[in-house]
């Protein structure tokens, strides 16, 4: 028998995270809109708590945000300012918890962010803890108190309840800084297999992205941050030219400027025949962009990282090249769902590529074991069912302990 009113928690959302834009078109974005959309689907009234809320609203109307904005004095620096961000927004948060009265707290974890250690505290509210980095060790060139923001991260840590992570990487690291096992759940990212579906219209990246007719595309989604691997396109288009394959790399996603640096580098370069940057597209047209690729790439992730973009490849049904990482691994299998490169061994890479640009039925064969491995295994509703479930454990244990006082 679940606690009473279990069936219709309330939830508050923290992402005290500045540069997670809530309504944005990054990986972490559509991690935290897509988690809050899943428990809202499930009867549970979410409401998020965040330092970004974004603008890209298009579809996003059901989502409750409340943006508490983030400190801009630059004199502070990165670190301070983070840290000096919750009272801020624990000030915000005590005024909003008096009127909503939540029954849980889910934590996307930031660097410095104790705010929602402090609020489960406070009003003795259990709260699940997600991590989806080493975030410090990410960021440690950035940050003035490294030494500092370890210790609040350790803090943070083994403050929760219960802590979700990403990968066993993830879990074993934090294992090592003292957080039970029994405490941590390795849930990797996941998505929405109904709005990513084979059967979605495609674009015409002739028409959009002047791809030759005829030619194999290579497509990537994302960010263009260094730690992506782009700057290895470059090298591998200028492979395909000099050997002539007709064989196209699509590259959607990335700010304006650095798109523009990229394309200004594929016309220095003389490659633009074989490397299109399309530039950052609405969150509802990718999965037409997708459709429109023969095969999938990922050319660089951290060995931590379980990457969003990878579950949305399979789901459309697309194969998908990937270096050889714990995480990748835990969601595809070499020779099954798409092929595995061992990371910054560019010559390998390519040599997927070919693979299965010589081969449309191994391209098709991957591809639907793709999407049948995804939505088994790595679709929102089961990553939400996992949350409820946790929660459900600790609304018990807190109901258990109340009983006992």
């Amino acid at each position: 028998m679940r606690p009473v009113g279990f069936d219709t928690v309330k939830v508050c959302y923290i992402c005290a995270d500045h540069g997670i834009p809530i309504l944005g078109r990054k990986g972490c974005s559509t991690h935290v809109r897509e988690t809050v959309r899943s428990l809202q689907g499930c009867g549970h009234k979410t409401f998020v708590l965040t330092a970004n809320a974004g603008d890209d609203h298009e579809g996003n109307s059901e989502i409750e945000i409340i943006e508490i904005p983030p400190l801009r004095k630059k004199w502070l620096g990165s670190d301070l300012r983070h840290y000096f961000y919750n009272f801020r927004a624990e000030g915000v948060a005590r005024r909003l918890f008096a009127e909503r009265k939540p029954d849980v707290i889910y934590e996307r974890y930031s660097l410095y962010s104790t705010v929602g250690a402090r609020l489960a505290r406070r009003y003795n509210l259990p709260r699940i803890l997600e991590v989806n980095s080493f975030l410090v060790q990410e960021q440690r060139t950035r940050l003035h108190l490294p030494a500092i923001a370890e210790r609040v991260e350790k803090h943070i840590l083994l403050r929760a309840r219960h802590v979700i992570v990403l990968s066993a990487l993830l879990r074993d690291g934090f294992s090592k800084l003292g957080v039970p096992d029994e405490r941590m759940t390795i849930m990797p990212m996941a998505v929405d297999v109904k709005r990513f579906r084979s059967d979605v219209a495609a674009v015409d990246l002739c028409e959009l992205a002047d791809v030759s007719a005829g030619s194999t595309t290579v497509g990537y989604i994302g960010t263009l941050s260094a730690w992506h691997g782009i700057d290895l396109l470059h090298q591998i288009a200028r492979e395909f030219i000099d050997r002539s394959l007709p064989i196209t790399i699509v590259v959607i996603g990335g700010d304006p400027g650095k798109v523009a640096e990229h394309r200004r580098r594929v016309a220095e370069a003389g490659v633009g025949e074989r490397l299109k940057f399309v530039g950052s597209v609405p969150y509802h047209d990718v999965p037409r962009y997708l459709s429109a690729l023969d095969i999938t790439l990922i050319p660089a992730s951290h060995p931590w990282s379980s990457p969003t973009k990878l579950f949305e490849y399979q789901a459309m049904a697309k194969p998908s090249i990937a270096p050889r990482l714990a995480p990748v691994q835990e969601a595809m299998t070499h020779g099954e769902e798409g092929l595995l490169f061992e990371p910054d061994n560019v010559e390998e890479m390519i040599d997927q590529i070919v693979m299965l640009h010589e081969s449309p039925e191994l391209r098709d064969k991957m591809g639907l074991a793709s999407r049948e491995r995804v939505v088994r295994s790595h679709a929102w509703e089961h990553n939400v069912e996992g949350i409820i479930e946790i929660f459900d454990r600790l609304i018990r244990e807190k109901q258990q302990s109340n009983a006992g006082d």
